[in-house]
């Protein structure tokens, strides 16, 4: 996540708007400016300039085709610590190495690193030449695991890079393994900072880039989906085209799973990432809050930016082989999932996880909210019932068309940008992502097609990468409908399911909530106790599972009541033991350390493995390895994200015993 520091005065930064993070860092300047180090003294790397009538015309192409908008390319580059920049040492026991990147033809910029490894003690700054704009102090934790990452986004072409060693570290044997790859060109302004402090807003960059027709989302049009505008947010994909990476924008909203837990899921449209590498899906930044707070704006508002994601799953609009015939068909759907990105740092920057619906049938009412043109946050209203389409070269009737209704401010449609979108029904659920159409100001009855969900949950492959249910249904509890969670409501429950090893363990679901509530049971609950049923507000409420010796899973829907009616569903679920497996305590299993960080370490004195088993809070195996018998073993975990993860231990007994660890 970006950590963004405006450092002129009060004044001045409430005329050029706050880009700011969840992290917004009050008051640390570069070190290399706290030191007076000259600037003069930086060297600079002249990136050079693309072929710009070939890009604006590709720009232009894309904007008809519907596309998502193409902003940018990215230059290579091949600059480290040691073959670029200046080392510096001050006089307090600090080394500073800078580099500035360039190039005056660039209406905005920004560094790519393909590693960016930070001792434990550094900090990582990327600023502007009048650090009006100041991304950082980055840490070691900003970015764990080394891999690549953002220096953050800039209006005009220069960019100044800062890494500040530890203190007292001079000569330091642990240098950051920091390898700068790219630079990220926009030959186009829209999306861009707007830096301008004195003149007039003339509609190139930031708010005001998108056609005129477009409706602000916090109009009147908007006053219903107030919760479902909090989780939409604006993406600068990259992807590939004639051998070359472009960036351009999209949209997308955070999506909740059946499980509830806060997993960070972004879904959007696959072809606003067609081509992308692993490694591109680290440089990938999604703007949350860009939006006017009126119906109208005066100056940039202000934002919430995370950066890096994961691809979890897709499904292209269609895939031809060499000779052109077609493989596959599909909704055009992109699956992703926020790095560094825990429940506990969407809830403290106001976002929600929206829900969804896979049903088949059409919605008659709901509306879209998106980001044409990397514009503030629109909305766009339909009154009449949805009907099945096929987009393109798309799958058959896999998609929802959608005609516009004119409102209070009139009819509002989409442009590129605001590929990726969600659709929402009129029970304010997610039933579709835009793919494309060819509505305009100037053509506002045209229709726009959006991949269903019902048809991205599994009719889009046999592959759980081509498919919604394995990710946001991943027990599954086999509900047609998901709920929001509202992270900024005063109610509600984390996680609303849980499943329990056929053993029986602990676990503690934690309530939210500003009145007093009581706890009810749909069903049988025999077979597990709870440590309280009643609270007066927050807290807690710890289930007990016993054991489950049958061959049938348990399942009870309990009911958190507050006091003004309102109830929240939890759901307790419990694996079956199944046929011929015996369960073993686990507390003749000793795992250590935990939290673990590179490795961890298995023991057991009366028990011999077979089998060793990561699965993560999903239900996914992330790691799997047959042993030989061993009853003391040492497991790489280093490569896996930092979460809450349960290893599975089978012995050559064929028993069974779980084991629940951290990493971090």
């Amino acid at each position: 996540m970006k950590k963004l520091l405006p450092v002129s005065l009060l004044a001045l930064c409430l005329i050029i708007g706050q880009w700011v993070s969840a992290q917004v860092n009050s008051g640390v300047l570069p070190k290399s400016t706290v030191a007076q180090l000259s600037e003069a003294s930086v060297p600079q790397v002249d990136v050079a300039t693309p072929d710009l009538a070939d890009l604006q015309a590709k720009s232009e192409k894309s904007i008809m085709d519907g596309t998502p908008l193409k902003v940018a390319i990215v230059m290579p580059l091949q600059l480290t610590t040691d073959n670029a920049g200046i080392w510096e040492h001050t006089n307090d026991g600090y080394d500073i190495w800078r580099l500035r990147l360039h190039n005056a033809k660039a209406l905005g910029c920004c560094a790519l690193f393909e590693r960016f490894q930070l001792p434990e003690g550094s900090q990582f700054f990327a600023y502007n030449d009048d650090k009006s704009l100041i991304y950082g102090p980055y840490t070691n934790e900003d970015n764990p695991s080394g891999e690549g990452f953002s220096s953050g986004l800039f209006a005009g072409g220069d960019v100044i890079l800062e890494y500040v060693s530890p203190k007292q570290m001079f000569n330091q044997s642990e240098n950051p393994d920091i390898l700068i790859a790219g630079y990220t060109y926009f030959y186009r302004s829209e999306g861009l900072p707007d830096n301008r402090i004195f003149g007039t807003k003339d509609g190139d960059t930031g708010y005001g880039a998108a056609q005129s027709c477009k409706i602000n989302v916090n109009c009147s049009e908007g006053d219903n989906w107030r919760v479902q505008q909090k989780g939409v947010g604006r993406m600068l994909c990259y992807g590939t085209e004639d051998g070359e990476v472009t960036a351009g924008w999209c949209s997308g909203t955070l999506i909740n799973n059946t499980m509830g837990d806060g997993t960070p899921y972004f879904l959007s449209a696959h072809h606003c990432a067609e081509g992308t590498t692993i490694q591109y899906f680290n440089y990938f930044e999604i703007y949350f809050h860009y939006e006017c707070p009126y119906c109208t704006c005066t100056s940039e508002p202000g934002m919430i930016t995370y950066s890096g994601v994961t691809k979890v799953a897709s499904s292209p609009i269609a895939i031809t082989n060499t000779s052109g015939a077609y493989t596959y068909r599909g909704s055009d759907f992109l699956l992703l999932k926020l790095k560094n990105a825990a429940w506990t740092r969407l809830k403290n920057d106001g976002l929600v996880l929206n829900g969804w619906s896979k049903a088949v049938s059409a919605s008659s009412s709901g509306v879209c909210i998106h980001h044409p043109a990397g514009d503030v946050k629109k909305i766009s209203t339909y009154n009449s019932t949805l009907t099945s389409g096929t987009f393109n070269d798309g799958a058959t009737n896999a998609y929802w068309v959608v005609p516009w209704a004119t409102t209070a401010h009139g009819r509002s449609d989409t442009e590129g940008g605001s590929s990726g979108s969600p659709l929402f029904n009129s029970n304010g659920l997610v039933v579709g992502t835009l793919t494309g159409g060819n509505s305009n100001c100037a053509n506002p009855n045209s229709r726009e097609y959006y991949g269903k969900m019902s048809y991205h949950w599994s009719s889009a492959g046999t592959t759980n990468e081509r498919k919604l249910q394995p990710w946001l249904d991943p027990v599954p509890l086999s509900q047609t409908t998901c709920n929001t969670l509202d992270l900024t409501s005063s109610f509600y429950v984390l996680p609303a399911a849980h499943v329990f090893s056929a053993n029986g363990a602990n676990y503690n679901y934690t309530v939210f909530s500003d009145q007093p509530w009581t706890l009810t049971y749909q069903n049988d609950h025999s077979w597990f106790t709870v440590n309280n049923e009643s609270g007066s507000g927050d807290g807690a409420i710890q289930v007990t599972c016993q054991a489950n010796p049958t061959t049938s899973t348990r399942r009870c829907n309990m009911f958190v009541n507050k006091a003004d009616g309102t109830s929240f569903q939890v759901i307790v679920k419990q694996d079956a033991s199944g046929t011929g497996i015996s369960m073993v305590s686990e507390t003749e299993f000793n795992i250590y350390p935990n939290p673990a960080h590179n490795e961890i370490n298995i023991e057991t004195a009366d028990h011999f493995l077979s089998k060793v088993e990561i699965i993560d809070m999903l239900g996914k195996v992330v790691y799997s390895a047959n042993t030989n018998g061993d009853n003391s073993l040492i497991i790489p975990v280093a490569q896996l994200e930092n979460a809450m993860y349960l290893m599975r231990l089978t012995t050559v007994d064929n028993e069974v015993v779980y084991k629940k660890f951290s990493k971090n």
